[in-house]
C-alpha cells in the first residue's frame, strides 16, 4: 500500500499549523476570524444622554451582538458611519430597526450588513452613563 503524506487542514505534512490562526494543537481561533472581540460604546450623560461614543469594530462585520446593560426604558438601536469621525446614520427604519423599548439586562443581535464604525443609541435620555458590551461577528 502507497502511503501519501498526510495533510490536516491548516497544517502542512509535519503537522505544524500553516494558518495563524490555528493553534499547534490544530485548534481553530475562532476569535482571529469570526468576531471583532468585546469592546465598550459607552453613553456618558455629561455629553449625550442617548448616544455612545463611536466604536471602530476593526472590520467590516455583518452583525452586531450587543450586551445592554439595565437602562432607563427606551429602544436600543444602532447608528453607523463609513469612515472614523464621519456623519452617523440611523440604520435601518422604524421599530424594525430597534429593540422592543426595555430596561434592558439581556443581549440581543443587529444585522448591521457590513459597517465598521457604530454608535449605539436610545430612544430616551439615560439618566446615568451606560457601558454597552459590543462585538462585530461575521455571517
Amino acid at each position: 500500500m502507497e502511503e501519501f503524506p498526510r495533510t490536516i487542514y491548516g497544517h502542512d505534512s509535519a503537522g505544524e499549523p500553516q494558518c495563524p490562526a490555528v493553534d499547534s494543537a490544530g485548534i481553530l481561533d475562532v476569535s482571529a476570524t469570526r468576531v471583532s472581540g468585546w469592546k465598550t460604546a459607552t453613553i456618558t450623560v455629561a455629553s449625550d444622554d442617548d448616544l455612545s461614543n463611536e466604536v471602530d469594530l476593526g472590520e467590516h462585520f455583518r452583525y452586531l451582538a450587543v450586551i445592554i446593560p439595565t437602562i432607563d426604558e427606551a429602544r436600543v438601536g444602532v447608528q453607523v458611519a463609513t469612515a472614523s469621525g464621519g456623519s452617523f446614520v440611523t440604520l435601518g427604519c422604524g421599530s424594525a430597526a430597534k429593540t422592543d423599548p426595555t430596561t434592558g439586562a439581556y443581549a440581543t443581535v443587529f444585522d448591521i450588513g457590513g459597517w465598521r464604525y457604530v454608535k449605539v443609541s436610545t430612544s430616551a435620555a439615560q439618566s446615568a452613563d451606560r457601558s454597552i458590551s459590543i462585538q462585530g461577528v461575521r455571517g
